[in-house]
């Protein structure tokens, strides 16, 4: 269901404070009965699926338990892993809709969609942190909305196979189990997917073309770039600011070689810089604000 406006209690109203837009970690005490509801009818007749998710999560059923009880009676520290498990391994995603079926009954397309469109109410009216990102199926945190808006428009913008990548890269930085070098890896290849053809035709289409390379073209032939953004007086302006933005991303993965005295690991920090700044910069190239001269 979709507000008008944010929600806001009778008594905040009349005291003239703002509404409550603050965003809650874990479980906390409110959602707790509408996760193990959420569980309970997502696991409904679906016990394959609730012994994948025990084997996945490594949970052991306790004395005079099922696999769905173990899952719905989850420690409060354990939900949002069980809820995330149930997302990606649940078979509703690749059931086809029965059309004879007017009934939305356990097994079938329609009921899952509606555990679906539920869970995604419960963790919004929740304020939770926490947020079904439907095309990789599993949780991923919350952002701004403009955030999030601008993944949106970038993956709607680039082609498939880029928006494949930026997509893996914002789960591997914002998922329940991020992993900071992927998303440098996914959010630079998300890059080249664009950059690579666009810059340079040849080397891409025989596999030697990388965002190092396409950096080093567009420095050595400036001439040849410009943006859609003019300059002060009005004119073209060169492909500078995008040279800078494409080389913040390229020297600041450390992870790319091991062995190197720089080599590491990347941070939490720097992969969500990473993918924000991967997100601009595949949606100025897929729509065209980096052009040829």
């Amino acid at each position: 269901m979709t507000d008008r406006q944010p929600f806001q209690s009778l008594s905040d109203r009349l005291a003239g404070r703002l509404p409550d837009s603050a965003l809650h970690d874990g479980v906390p005490d409110w959602l707790e009965m509408p996760l193990r509801h959420w569980i309970s009818a997502s696991l409904e007749e679906e016990y394959d699926t609730a012994r994948r998710v025990c084997l996945r999560l490594r949970l052991t059923p306790r004395t005079k338990q099922n696999y769905e009880t173990r899952l719905v009676r989850a420690d409060i520290p354990e939900l949002l892993d069980v809820v995330d498990a149930i997302l990606q391994s649940h078979p509703g995603w690749s059931r086809s809709e029965n059309v004879y079926n007017v009934h939305r009954m356990a097994g079938t397309f329609e009921y899952w969609i509606d555990r679906l469109a539920e869970l995604q109410d419960v963790l919004s009216d929740g304020g939770s942190s926490y947020r079904i990102e439907l095309d990789e199926r599993r949780l991923v945190r919350r952002v701004g909305n403009t955030v999030e808006q601008a993944l949106d428009q970038a993956v709607v913008a680039a082609p498939k196979d880029a928006a494949a990548h930026i997509r893996a890269a914002w789960v591997a930085a914002y998922g329940r189990n991020p992993d900071p070098d992927k998303a440098f890896n996914e959010a630079i290849r998300a890059v080249e997917e664009i950059a690579c053809p666009l810059v340079e035709e040849k080397r891409a289409d025989s596999n030697k073309s990388t965002l190092g390379t396409v950096i080093g073209q567009l420095k050595s032939m400036p001439h040849k770039w410009n943006v859609i953004l003019p300059d002060r007086s009005g004119d073209p302006r060169n492909a500078e600011g995008v040279v800078v933005m494409m080389e913040l991303l390229w020297h600041a993965q450390h992870s790319r070689h091991g062995g190197g005295a720089s080599s590491r690991r990347q941070n939490q920090e720097e992969a969500e810089a990473a993918v924000n700044l991967a997100v601009l910069l595949v949606h100025w190239l897929a729509t065209g604000v980096l052009r040829a001269a």
